[in-house]
């Protein structure tokens, strides 16, 4: 009869604890070898000492198991080397996010938040669930698919739900055009203007949280989806507008 190792002895072998062994087991990527139908213990071969260790290994780096238990199933330096270079964005991403913090701790951004009435406009668009790291491609890709808008109007996109990395929108890119299937309603707006830097996420939240804050403390209600406006061409530095519209 082969020779297996309880798990016990496996845990001290691997330096995993029974408990991670546990869960590793039931989500597919490290079962034991076989399991006593008496009293349920496990048991494990030596030679999964191995795979107990890059699952650790990976864990160590952050992996999460989902993706651990593909990379088991094939595992090559390829995929260490895409998982290393997202890794990498996620982390340079994570900088950003916490100098911003830093910046709000040290001083408080100012926006001049105002309001203006706006007609009612045509427009064309594209929908779309994206999360924040997908957003600036999306918003590129549609713009240029849709095609050159009305000379007077600008292009703007229409935030239905919030977008960061564990939220995705919905986000719907428009375009105005006299002859578009759907209407922005007139009505009356509060927004502040930005540009370069602070239209970079994480800084445009500044100017978000200032355009509903400003809302909040005049007694005004938000009455629809949140939006930016783009006022830059080409061959510009990126400037935008954020806007509420507001119930009258």
């Amino acid at each position: 009869m082969e020779t297996l190792m309880p798990i016990g002895q496996f845990a001290t072998a691997s330096r995993l604890s029974q408990k991670a062994l546990r869960l590793y087991g039931e989500n597919g990527l490290l079962a034991p070898a076989w399991v006593d139908p008496d009293s349920g213990y496990r048991y494990y071969r030596s030679e999964q000492l191995q795979t107990a260790t890059l699952i650790a290994l990976l864990r160590r780096a952050g992996m999460p198991l989902a993706e651990i238990r593909a990379f088991l199933r094939a595992p090559t330096v390829e995929r260490l080397d895409e998982y290393e270079r997202r890794a990498v964005d996620e982390f340079a991403e994570q900088r950003r996010v916490l100098r911003y913090v830093k910046r709000i701790l040290k001083e408080e951004p100012m926006y001049d938040v105002v309001t203006k009435r706006v007609e009612e406009q045509p427009y064309v668009s594209r929908s779309r669930r994206v999360h924040v790291r997908d957003l600036e491609s999306f918003i590129r890709s549609t713009f240029t698919e849709l095609g050159d808008g009305d000379a007077a109007a600008r292009p703007f996109v229409l935030y239905h739900g919030p977008v960061n990395h564990e939220e995705d929108g919905p986000v719907e890119v428009c375009v105005p055009k006299a002859d578009g299937d759907k209407r922005l309603p007139a009505g009356e707006i509060a927004f502040t203007s930005i540009y370069g830097d602070q239209c970079n996420f994480p800084e445009i939240l500044g100017a978000y949280e200032a355009v509903f804050r400003w809302a909040k403390d005049h007694g005004r209600e938000v009455d629809g989806a949140a939006r930016e406006i783009y006022l830059g061409g080409d061959d510009e530095e990126l400037r935008m507008e954020i806007a509420v519209p507001l119930r009258t």
